[in-house]
């Protein structure tokens, strides 16, 4: 089956792991009633385990049978509950987890086609350490001396690949390679009436409001196409919608609503030969913004990340609990940070390149030797970790004072904005934090002009107070130009806020799309609507 089209495939439970009995599932399998937000669902009946499209199309068939809802399981690794089952069966898609094909395509592009319960450090691990075993892999790609990847840089990377492209996943390396969407090539999809759907990108359009997709024992089955506008960001936020849409882009981002994800093929590129990491440090906010802004246009960074001063000073707390081992840099209290990443793939054009950009700093008055440097691998992995400390430690601290106050959490922003509107968007965070007084940190992917601002609060009432701050930056993005959620999507906790950014008009024809594809309303309930 090569092309675009809906098909018949016999459910099968041979190999389908079935755990039943709601008491069972509440003593034994609390990990699948949550996800990383940190809410519990509760009441599930059935979960299953499948590890084949023949076992999923088995478990959606049986549920649409029996009238109950599916909560699509990955690696529940979201922060928007999306994962959070409120009763039905769960379909946990762990034992999907193999690598099946990898091979040149007609554009000579290397492509690999994986089970969507694969984790994105499993992959990383296979290409990374050629482990080939079992896989059926294109001779030409043996014979290949660089070593590939797949781009898109989650910072969770215990996140399955059916997950990210069920939530359009990004990174810090999204400044560059751009978001999941951009790099997937075809899906097969087990939709709520147990066909199955492969897509392939390119084959069907969006023509005269629908697309037709071909069913292979006769006719077609239309899908009405998104006509309405979305933010030109960093955006994750409700289904897909463009000119001339590709059908593939409809289930990407779609929150596991439309269909479940089965495998996923996406396309491979080679890794940077000379890589580049650094650390800068700044006076104020504004020269961060303002360094961000030309160097974005001058290099063509892979990475352009913001650390403010709260989220500084907090590691360099965090380095002296640790002591001597502390791995964390020294530099100076209340300073303000850029991470970027440049690369080359030869050797003469990167030297060239840092000696450019040493020239370039010279600009802002910053030497190299007082930027934190990376050039080799050890080097790059303290960089890494060192970027991830500081909310690690944001959620330490929330999960030290829950002890106290168990319904406290932190409320974190996920909102990104056109560029020319980031210093805007800045002076309102602060302006109105700072008259809040509640402890914040900012920090993120500021080259997508999309920053995490973590509020975290000490009582009842400053949890309160977060959340009416968290809906005024919410609508204050929307008034610049931007989206409600740039990367997390927006699951079963942020449904209000879609609703700001989508007037009902939208919203209706996202149901209908979703009514279309799923009209008992069986797959992932409450996720989006």
């Amino acid at each position: 089956m090569e092309d675009t089209c809906i098909y018949e495939v016999n459910g099968d439970k041979n190999g389908l792991r079935i755990v039943d009995g709601y008491n069972k599932i509440e003593q034994g399998y609390t990990d699948y009633m949550r996800d990383e937000s940190n809410v519990y669902g509760s009441g599930v009946k059935r979960i299953y385990f499948p590890t084949s499209i023949s076992n999923l199309v088995y478990a959606v068939r049986e549920a649409l049978d029996n009238g109950e809802s599916l909560t699509i399981s990955g690696g529940r690794t979201g922060i928007c509950a999306g994962a959070v089952p409120y009763g039905g069966y769960i379909i946990s898609l762990e034992k999907m987890k193999r690598v099946l094909k990898i091979w040149k395509d007609g554009n000579g592009n290397y492509l690999l086609k994986a089970q969507s319960g694969i984790r994105l450090n499993e992959i990383s691990n296979i290409l990374r350490n050629r482990i080939f075993s079992g896989i059926e892999v294109d001779e030409k790609f043996l014979e290949e001396k660089k070593r590939y990847f797949y781009p898109p840089d989650p910072t969770e990377t215990s996140a399955t690949l059916g997950g990210t492209v069920a939530t359009n996943a990004s990174g810090a390396r999204t400044l560059y390679y751009g978001p999941t969407r951009n790099w997937v090539e075809e899906l097969t999809v087990v939709l709520a009436d147990g066909r199955v759907l492969k897509i392939k990108r390119g084959d069907i359009k969006g023509e005269d409001g629908v697309f037709r997709i071909p069913v292979a024992n006769g006719g077609y089955f239309q899908v009405p196409v998104p006509r309405y506008n979305i933010p030109k960001v960093k955006h994750s936020a409700g289904y897909y919608s463009r000119k001339r849409m590709d059908l593939i882009d409809l289930f990407i981002g779609s929150e596991g609503t439309l269909g479940v994800i089965a495998e996923v093929t996406v396309r491979l590129v080679k890794e940077p030969d000379y890589l580049y990491g650094g650390v800068l440090f700044f006076d104020n906010e504004v020269d961060c913004i303002d360094f961000v802004e030309n160097t974005r246009r001058e290099f063509s960074p892979l990475a352009l990340e913001y650390f403010d001063a709260s989220s500084l000073n907090l590691l360099l707390a965090v380095k002296r609990d640790q002591g001597p081992t502390s791995e964390i840099p020294d530099y100076s209290e209340n300073r303000y940070a850029v991470y970027l990443e440049l690369f080359k793939n030869h050797y003469e054009d990167f030297i060239k390149l840092l000696d450019r950009f040493e020239r370039y700093l010279f600009k802002y008055g910053i030497r190299s030797d007082e930027v934190i440097s990376a050039l080799n691998k050890r080097d790059h992995g303290r960089l890494k970790k060192f970027r991830h400390q500081v909310p690690e430690k944001i959620n330490s601290i929330i999960a030290e004072r829950k002890k106290s106050i168990p319904s406290l959490h932190k409320v974190g922003t996920d909102f990104s904005v056109p560029n020319g509107k980031l210093r805007e968007m800045m002076s309102f965070y602060r302006e109105t934090l700072n008259q809040s007084v509640i402890e914040y940190y900012i920090f993120g992917h500021i080259g997508n002009n999309h920053v995490h601002v973590n509020m975290v609060p000490h009582s009842e009432d400053e949890l309160q107070r977060a959340k009416i701050l968290y809906r005024r930056f919410c609508e204050m993005a929307v008034k610049l130009g931007g989206s409600v959620s740039a990367e997390h999507g927006i699951g079963k906790l942020k449904k209000e806020y879609l609703r700001i950014l989508f007037d009902d008009s939208t919203i209706s024809q996202m149901k209908k799309i979703k009514m279309t594809l799923d009209p008992e309303g069986m797959l992932n309930p409450g996720n989006l609507f």
